[in-house]
């Protein structure tokens, strides 16, 4: 049993909107991340999975799986074998469940992250900071010089992980989120092609495996100076014509007007 990091592919759809239906009171349809899977010049997205059942040795041989390892295996055998998509359809579940899932647009060289999300039943395992770390190799091997995002003011949770990988509050979107109201910090990280940032990530990344492999979710020979993604892990689709960015990304602060001139 483990925890991997994947590109997500059009038949994940499924699974990551019912874990982001539990996750966020403002989902994305099913359409939208379709339309987003055929954009791999301009975005990438990530799942997390769980392999429960599985021939592939990911962990290291003989170590037992811990209590909450047994307790989640037991959580996923309890739900119902087959689930109903938004339009009605059945669909068998799959026996390695998608967990958690992630994504970027890349504009320039500023990669945005959208969205990150982890089912309920796996937080505390360090699902969702895997799936940053998964973020930030990709939008370095898109070249991107910087990541932005925008978090919920009252989600402390968030924002003390984005500010461990150097992310910093730039301003404030009023009323952000439509649902309550609610205002959203802007958060950037530091420049990510420089020596000083990817001394610290590649610390915080090996201390990450680490935890994740004494936990018994990840492989001892796990290498945490190679990309968990490579670009050719995404498979590949038609290009689509380029989604519009929202206005509020339009209006994002620049790096320098955040962080001044070096």
């Amino acid at each position: 049993m483990g925890f991997a990091i994947e590109p997500m592919r059009s038949e994940d759809i499924d699974e990551v909107v019912e874990i982001e239906r539990a996750c966020f009171t403002m989902p994305w349809p099913p359409s939208a991340y379709k339309r987003e899977l055929k954009n791999p010049k301009s975005t990438r997205y990530l799942v997390a999975r769980h392999y429960l059942n599985s021939k592939q040795m990911l962990f290291k041989p003989g170590l037992e799986p811990s209590s909450i390892s047994r307790r989640s295996g037991l959580l996923h055998s309890l739900l119902p074998f087959f689930f109903k998509d938004e339009e009605g359809n059945e669909h068998k579940r799959n026996e390695n469940p998608i967990i958690g899932y992630g994504g970027i647009w890349l504009m320039l060289d500023e990669a945005h992250i959208t969205t990150l999300g982890v089912s309920p039943q796996y937080r505390g395992k360090g699902i969702g900071e895997f799936l940053l770390v998964g973020l930030i190799d990709v939008a370095m091997q898109l070249g991107a010089s910087w990541l932005t995002l925008e978090v919920r003011v009252s989600n402390t949770v968030a924002q003390n992980l984005y500010q461990k990988y150097t992310f910093k509050e730039a301003g404030v979107r009023k009323k952000y989120y439509t649902d309550n109201n609610e205002d959203a910090y802007i958060m950037w990280s530091d420049e990510i092609t420089k020596a000083g940032f990817r001394e610290k990530y590649a610390q915080l990344k090996k201390e990450l495996f680490a935890r994740l492999e004494a936990d018994g979710y990840l492989s001892a020979n796990t290498d945490a100076s190679a990309p968990l993604i490579k670009p050719d892990d995404f498979p590949p689709e038609e290009e689509a014509e380029p989604p519009a960015p929202p206005s509020v990304i339009a209006t994002q602060p620049t790096y320098k007007e955040v962080h001044g001139e070096e």
